[in-house]
């Protein structure tokens, strides 16, 4: 894929992201409080549309490994261990009636929700920063960039429904547990 269609296509994916999270679920939250099925569907098709913007723009030589032993080792234990994290948040703790906005009557603390709010995008980001330590590029660079991106818009859209629906509790939640990780001295709701 040439560059020029390389940035029109990024721009096409973050375009989608923008209107499917902070728009139509938006929305969707603001009247009815949970995600409609059609704006569940399109939260997959967003996430769809990022997996196939990163497999579109691989090198030719893909799937040849640019890397060494260690780094190989350290790659694969960052997407084991990150798959194993998102799967764990997103369908034993949080479930995937919750995730869409259903069945939430209380808020989850527990589990990787106490050291994280979104365990599940953390996991999805380990994995993908060791998917880059593998195949290592601008565009994949550039791909997982997009991907943080409009997964950041998930999250803000997702924290202003919490925070209606949940008000001083999310609050007192969200001043003690990071958005995505602990780091000493640099939590900040």
């Amino acid at each position: 894929m040439s560059t020029p269609v390389y940035i029109l296509s990024a721009a096409l994916v973050l375009a989608a992201g923008f209107t499917v999270f902070r728009v139509i679920v938006r929305r969707d939250y603001a009247v009815r409080g949970h995600l409609s099925p059609v704006s569940a569907l399109l939260e997959w098709v967003a996430i769809l549309l990022w997996v196939g913007f990163g497999s579109a723009n691989q090198s030719p030589d893909w799937p040849t490994v640019h890397v060494g032993s260690i780094s190989r080792v350290i790659a694969w234990s960052l997407i084991v261990s990150g798959a194993g994290v998102m799967f764990t948040a997103l369908f034993h703790t949080l479930g995937l009636r919750r995730s869409h906005g259903l069945d939430v009557e209380r808020l989850e603390r527990g589990s990787l929700y106490g050291l994280s709010r979104n365990p599940q995008v953390v996991g999805f980001l380990m994995a993908l920063i060791g998917y880059l330590l593998l195949w290592p590029s601008s565009r994949n660079v550039g791909t997982m960039v997009l991907i943080a991106v409009i997964m950041h818009l998930m999250i803000r859209t997702e924290e202003e429904h919490l925070r209606e629906r949940f008000g001083d509790e999310y609050e007192r939640y969200r001043s003690t547990v990071p958005r995505y990780l602990a780091v000493p001295g640099l939590h900040r709701p």
